[in-house]
């Protein structure tokens, strides 16, 4: 089932070769004769020299420099020159051409759906915290099928992909976030010297140093070797890659946090200045953004009406497209019938002929609106204004699980310090209790003391407290240093006297020594908690930080896009229906002048 499930996968992305059989194109996939500089860089020959190969190393920097210099160059053009399929298969590349307005020379390189999917879907991992632009989504088998069938069909989905991509592009490299455009993975998706071979930069640093769980990484830049994060908690139900939210909203966990920050500071005037905690305590979430998921959520559940409302309006619009051009054909075949029956006089006929050649005008008219106006200028930017929320709202989720997880820091530390507490305290027990027995007495007050710290050593025994298996194993201890405190059996109690002395002096230095050891086990594990804490919470800071800097971002350029939008569809459509009005005053004047 799960080999059908990855063919299915690669179907839906870009009709994967690997399907299809014959994998030889790879040798030369778009079907040239071998002369390509592009494609011939990774081709070599026996016969090649050494200083072949230097040149070729040599041309391979220079390109890459040149690929590094123009993300900083203002005047960088960036289209989607075409598409090609690669020999002998159904896959589909899309033609990508860098270079500027200054120089003629371009960068010409061909990448596959699938690759632009991966390159996003670990742009988003290598920076969680900034919204990375959209791109169309991948075809569902039932999509594939229609479109095998309906040529024209394919061809929509084929223009549309390719004006999503260049805006993925251009806005990478022109609106986002400089960090991204910079990106050693985004420079190797432009280098023709990987075009055929994708999956070695997936398989190259940044890209191989990302851990497999992002909750266990640096936030800010996950290929940060800091082993510390591999000693922080998992988070139950965390899937990076999902875009549903199980959590509480933000605004619940503030005030978790909020009582996490008192409960701290009470544990900080309660320990005289021994606890560890940071003085900048990360105990509260910005207004700011706890509003912004608010309106974030609203804003998707707005669009989401907006496009449906758009669906039925486009839906109308062929409708009312395929009725003007039957109602112009039947027109112009009643004036030729009309004509027959009286070529005597061609007025009546003209007439109708004149009114369905108006009639087709104005479907070519609506028909241009739709196509060159209300799909690619008013229907994909609705649709990337959406992702762009989506996008949002995937962030906020990595930020919800990173408050649990700095939550669940707090819980086993305290967990951890009442553990500890407990075993001092039945430690301070156990001294007292061998001090009694030293005394030698047959006092009935002496022994029922003694019955019951005995009885409560027993209780906490009992509670597993003792035989707890030690979280040290987490913090890189080697060998297990859990241990479990000794039991005594009844029969012992019949021992003679003086061997049951001798037994209880060497249990108890025995027993004292296993207690301090869980002890010391115990600060330790403490000790890291403390470390992972101040860590996490640093953390906090910055991504906070981070998140709320790149929201205000992505919220102005929406706002700038929306009125941009609302000006284009006011003028578009004005200019629409003047058109129209246009060709009907145009009938009118000819049937006035008829008259």
């Amino acid at each position: 089932m799960s080999s059908d499930q990855n063919v299915f996968e690669d179907i839906e992305q870009d009709n994967n070769p690997s399907f299809y059989g014959d994998q030889s194109f790879l040798n030369n996939p778009y079907g040239n004769n071998g002369t390509g500089a592009i494609h011939n860089s990774n081709v070599q020959t026996k016969n090649e020299s050494k200083p072949n190969d230097e040149d070729l190393l040599n041309k391979s920097i220079v390109l890459s420099n040149k690929i590094a210099k123009l993300m900083e160059d203002k005047s960088i053009t960036i289209e989607i020159i075409g598409t090609e399929r690669l020999m002998n298969t159904s896959v589909m590349t899309y033609v990508i051409e860098l270079g500027n307005k200054q120089d003629e020379s371009k960068i010409v390189v061909k990448r596959r759906y699938s690759e632009f999917k991966s390159l996003r879907e670990t742009l988003q991992k290598l920076f969680p915290t900034v919204i990375i632009p959209p791109i169309p989504e991948k075809h569902t088998i039932f999509t594939y099928l229609v479109n095998s069938i309906n040529n024209s069909k394919e061809l929509d989905i084929i223009e549309t992909r390719k004006r999503h991509f260049k805006f993925f592009l251009s806005d990478i490299i022109l609106n986002s976030d400089p960090k991204i455009r910079n990106c050693p993975l985004f420079h190797k998706f432009l280098d023709p010297n990987y075009e055929l071979c994708w999956s070695n930069a997936m398989n190259e640093p940044p890209v191989n140093l990302i851990p497999r769980n992002l909750l266990l990484a640096n936030p800010i830049n996950p290929t940060d070797q800091n082993g510390l994060y591999t000693l922080l908690p998992g988070v139950n139900g965390f899937d990076f890659s999902s875009s549903k939210d199980t959590l509480s909203s933000l605004a619940k966990l503030n005030k978790d946090l909020n009582k996490l920050g008192e409960h701290v500071e009470a544990s900080k005037s309660n320990s005289n200045n021994t606890d560890k905690s940071p003085d900048n305590f990360f105990s509260e979430i910005p207004s700011k953004l706890i509003n912004q998921d608010t309106i974030f959520h609203q804003n998707v559940r707005i669009l989401n009406d907006i496009t449906r409302v758009n669906s039925k309006t486009l839906k109308d619009l062929r409708s009312i497209i395929t009725s003007l051009i039957e109602l112009g054909g039947n027109l112009n075949n009643f004036s030729l019938q009309v004509h027959e029956l009286n070529s005597t006089s061609n007025t009546l006929s003209t007439l109708i002929e004149k009114f369905g050649s108006t009639i087709d005008t104005n479907f070519l008219a609506f028909e241009s609106y739709l196509a060159n106006y209300m799909v690619p200028n008013w229907q994909e930017p609705l649709h990337q204004i959406t992702q762009y929320y989506l996008g949002a709202l995937q962030i906020i989720k990595f930020y919800k699980y990173k408050i649990i997880q700095f939550k669940l820091l707090h819980k086993l530390k305290f967990n951890k310090c009442q553990e500890l507490s407990a075993l001092s305290s039945n430690l301070q027990s156990h001294i007292k209790l061998s001090s009694l027995k030293d005394i030698d007495s047959n006092s009935a007050s002496l022994q029922e003391a003694i019955k019951k710290i005995e009885t409560r050593q027993e209780l906490l025994k009992k509670r597993g407290l003792s035989s707890k298996k030690s979280w040290y194993g987490l913090f890189g201890g080697g060998a297990k240093q859990s241990f479990t405190l000794p039991v005594k059996h009844q029969d012992e109690r019949h021992e003679s006297t003086t061997d049951q002395q001798v037994h209880d002096t060497s249990d108890d230095v025995d027993l004292n020594n296993q207690y301090q050891n869980k002890i010391n086990h115990m600060e330790k594990e403490l000790e890291k908690l403390d470390q992972l804490i101040e860590l996490t919470n640093n953390d906090m800071h910055i991504i906070t930080n981070e998140i709320s800097a790149s929201f205000d971002h992505i919220i102005g350029r929406i706002e700038i896009k929306w009125l941009h939008l609302m000006l284009d569809l006011v003028a578009s459509s004005k200019k629409f229906a003047s058109e129209s009005l246009d060709n009907w005053k145009d009938l009118r004047g000819f049937i006035n002048h008829l008259d």
